[in-house]
């Protein structure tokens, strides 16, 4: 069996504030890439104990290149970089997985608690929207799974992250990794404790993956993007299948998440001054 792995990095314990997650030269970022390479090793390792053949992790936080491929086993395969068209689930397909995990998410940022709320951009998105409701990054992940035909068995993160994947996703097993006090401060779980949780949501969730169903999202997707800067939602709305709702808000019509997701994803990298 294969299983896939998103990884960000909000959600590892350890992780609270901003120099961590965004100022990538200072060694506050390589202690917490260390923290981060630490829990992914750790999925990785529970699913080849409940008999994976193969990992595939995304490498999926801020520039996509937070892991080191010499630390990982020959049957681990990275995805790194951007862009990438599937974004943070970039590797996912049909047919082939038993499940995927999602490992250190956060709240989206319409999020009134949890650590870092954001969804898929703090910089350009004051919030993301699938057919009229406000999603974080986590849902739409799942989504995006639930086309390709694969459940999501687990996830690991914040306290207030992980009560509403798993109000979206009930019985899901996760690994609380912290408790969250606000966007940038939370009572860490000791790693070893944190460890022993992802290891247990890893394995619970690959054992009980023939009872795991999708997530699916069916039919056309209303996408809707409010973004932090007028111009870029002037400029957005010029382009063919766009509507301009609002000052900073523009939304398309798309088949399915996958378009939508592509969408989402191109104009975050899309390097322009307006943004």
């Amino acid at each position: 069996m294969r299983v896939f792995i998103c990884a960000d990095m909000e959600g590892v314990a350890g992780v609270v504030s901003r120099r961590q997650t965004d100022d990538y030269d200072s060694p506050d970022y390589a202690r917490a890439c260390a923290l981060f390479q630490e829990d992914v090793l750790c999925a990785v390792t529970a699913a080849f104990s409940v008999g994976a053949e193969e990992v595939v992790v995304a490498d999926s936080h801020g520039p996509a290149t937070n892991l080191d491929p010499a630390a990982f086993p020959g049957r681990v395969r990275l995805v790194q970089g951007w862009p990438r068209p599937l974004n943070m689930m970039q590797g996912i397909d049909a047919g082939s997985y038993r499940g995927a995990v999602l490992l250190g998410h956060h709240g989206a940022i319409t999020s009134i608690d949890g650590g870092f709320p954001h969804s898929f951009s703090s910089s350009r998105y004051a919030a993301v929207l699938i057919n009229g409701s406000p999603v974080s990054e986590g849902q739409v992940n799942a989504w995006l799974a639930g086309h390709f035909n694969v459940p999501i068995v687990a996830a690991t993160g914040d306290d207030i992250c992980m009560a509403s994947l798993g109000a979206l996703l009930p019985g899901l097993p996760v690994a609380v990794t912290k408790e969250s006090h606000g966007m940038y401060s939370a009572t860490q779980l000791p790693r070893d404790a944190a460890l022993a949780r992802i290891d247990h949501a890893v394995r619970a969730g690959l054992d009980g993956a023939a009872e795991s169903r999708p997530l699916r999202l069916e039919g056309s997707v209303e996408l809707e993007l409010r973004l932090r800067n007028r111009y870029a939602a002037e400029l957005i709305s010029y382009l063919p299948g766009f509507e301009r709702r609002a000052a900073y808000a523009v939304a398309i019509e798309v088949a399915d998440i996958t378009e939508a997701v592509k969408v989402i994803g191109a104009l975050v990298h899309i390097d322009v001054d307006c943004f």
